[in-house]
């Protein structure tokens, strides 16, 4: 029988003879010198990345997270995997990334609806805006117009104006959803014009564009990646104001909101990458440095000009600091306007 000293040599012995396949992975990482989350990354991503898209098929965001993900994927040698979750004004989308697994697997593909309108109106969610996500990055930004249906007869916001006092509740103006940046501007715009009208929500910008363009609703607002060349080049709807501090290049002759007299019309969007939360710094980091390289080559710069908007490409904390500044701003917004996701 072995002493209590020859057993305890004898444990040492075996552990170390067996160390490599009994020590556990973190165990391990910390052995070599390596943090767990740095171990991680060395080997992430080591299987396909899931894009949640929270909203249908066609709209800016979801045209932007397939380009987007095809040349991301080239970089990281794993498919980007595009999967829409529409549905609760976003919310569907954004609560399912919330819920994930925080190993960089699955990212929220979004804008500011999610993280910043929806809850900064009041939309009831059932994740937290600023705890449950990581900022990853930000890498477009740029400015909507208001489109009106070719057929209404109008061409200008003034004419707009007025069909819409003869007409007192009848202009319909299609939102991609409660707590929306297109809700706050509907509500906006009838504050601001004096006039009244009904909100339309749908799942998502692209059935909402697609319902305009029929004369299923009035008015809406899109972006150039959505409303140009399949709807205002084709004279479906017509632009009748941009919603930015300047006229965009597209449409010189196109006016501000402000220009017109409307002030607080200067509808910024952008796009941006979330992760959940508890998510390893390492990956957030590997991720950030990936997306920078992806925005910043000319072919991709130059595609999103041509949509209308700008490349941008913060860091992790930076993004963080913006999101939570446009919050607050938006905030401010719906208690000053009393515009309320429940209108």
């Amino acid at each position: 029988m072995l002493s209590f000293l020859d057993s305890k040599k004898h444990l040492q012995s075996v552990l170390s003879v067996r160390a490599p396949w009994c020590i556990p992975a973190i165990a391990l990482a910390v052995s070599v010198g390596l943090a767990p989350g740095k171990a991680l990354a060395q080997d992430y991503p080591n299987k396909p990345i899931k894009f949640i898209v929270s909203s249908p098929a066609g709209g800016v965001v979801d045209i932007r997270a397939r380009r987007f993900g095809v040349r991301l994927a080239e970089l990281l040698k794993q498919p980007i995997v595009v999967d829409n979750k529409p549905g609760a004004s976003t919310t569907i989308g954004a609560d399912f990334v919330a819920k994930s697994a925080p190993d960089g697997y699955t990212a929220l593909f979004g804008g500011n609806t999610e993280v910043v309108t929806v809850p900064a109106l009041g939309m009831p969610i059932k994740y937290d805006p600023i705890k449950d996500f990581i900022p990853v990055a930000q890498f477009t930004l740029g400015y909507p117009v208001f489109v009106v249906n070719a057929g209404l007869g109008v061409k200008t916001l003034p004419e707009l104006i007025a069909w819409a006092k003869a007409r007192p509740g009848q202009l319909l103006c299609g939102t991609s959803g409660h707590g929306s940046g297109q809700h706050f501007a509907c509500e906006l715009l009838a504050r601001s014009a004096k006039i009244e009208l009904r909100t339309v929500p749908y799942k998502g910008t692209g059935p909402m564009l697609l319902d305009t363009a029929a004369g299923q609703v009035h008015i809406c607002i899109g972006f150039l990646a959505e409303v140009d060349k399949q709807y205002i080049v084709t004279g479906k709807v017509i632009p009748f104001g941009t919603l930015a501090p300047k006229r965009i290049g597209r449409f010189p002759d196109v006016p501000t909101m402000g220009e017109m007299g409307y002030a607080g019309f200067d509808f910024m969007s952008w796009t941006g990458l979330f992760v959940p939360a508890g998510t390893p710094k390492a990956i957030v980091t590997r991720l950030n440095a990936e997306i920078t390289k992806v925005v910043r080559e000319p072919e991709y710069a130059a595609w999103l000009a041509e949509t209308g908007s700008e490349v941008v490409t913060p860091t992790p904390e930076q993004f963080r600091d913006f999101t939570h500044a446009e919050l607050a701003k938006w905030k401010k917004m719906s208690d000053e306007f009393g515009i309320k996701a429940d209108q």
